[in-house]
């Protein structure tokens, strides 16, 4: 709890969200990001509150809950890791996803994988359940996140034949969420250098996410936290994120 309140403990009688068993012993252990983990406790809280079949929401629905949107801040990098996390529960089966488009607008509807949302996702596919007034319901296109090279041509420039060399080493090292956040924090700084980058991006996989200049948690101290390491000390972890 915050401002020196501790938590006085649950009611006895209250309102509740349903986690099946299988959650724990089948999904949970595959989760990496505690991005992950929060996407689908959210997701899952909201459709609860939920009447009919069809019980679904968005991350713009997420992101609106004001706990939810600090529970991201706390544990994990913010907004961008809703969005991460989000995909990986799809991935991981544990939420299904569709795309709504009609009325100029589209977005994508995220549901709990249950029975009862298995059906309304395929009755929604097959046009005998509309989601959405005049809204035309489709599989989602895997999302195209750009590469190593077209962020070095946006960020820094050029690139020349012994750069190409460096970044699919890069490329084949780091994560690509992490190589993306290194591009965008050079950027934000004004400095186009891919040396400055790959330093970062050394710094950060080593352990100490500490970004240059801020006096915020990094986030590999914040998922270090989440994962019982209290220890704080910025250079035991042995993986990027």
């Amino acid at each position: 709890m915050s401002d020196g309140v501790s938590f006085e403990g649950f009611p006895g009688i209250g309102k509740a969200t349903a986690i099946p068993n299988t959650f724990f012993s089948s999904v949970l252990p595959a989760m990496r990001e505690p991005g992950d983990l929060l996407a689908f406790l959210w997701v899952a809280r909201l459709v609860q509150e939920q009447q009919g079949d069809a019980r679904f929401v968005t991350a713009e629905q997420v992101w609106a809950l004001p706990d939810a949107a600090s529970t991201f801040e706390a544990l994990s990098d913010g907004r961008e890791s809703l969005g991460r996390g989000l995909a990986a529960c799809v991935e991981l089966g544990a939420l299904l996803a569709l795309d709504l488009a009609g009325s100029g607008q589209q977005e994508t509807v995220y549901f709990v994988n249950n029975p009862a949302s298995r059906r309304a996702v395929a009755r929604a596919r097959g046009g005998d359940l509309e989601l959405r007034p005049g809204a035309i319901a489709y599989e989602p296109q895997p999302a195209r996140r750009p590469n190593i090279f077209h962020l070095y041509e946006e960020h820094v420039g050029t690139i020349t034949p012994l750069v190409a060399e460096r970044l699919l080493v890069a490329a084949e090292q780091y994560p690509q969420h992490l190589i993306e956040s290194a591009f965008r924090e050079a950027a934000e700084r004004n400095v186009r250098n891919w040396k400055y980058i790959e330093r970062m991006l050394q710094n950060w996989s080593e352990g100490n996410q500490h970004h240059e200049a801020t006096g915020r948690d990094s986030v590999e101290l914040r998922r270090r936290r989440y994962a019982g390491d209290g220890s704080g000390a910025a250079g035991s972890a042995s993986r990027p994120r």
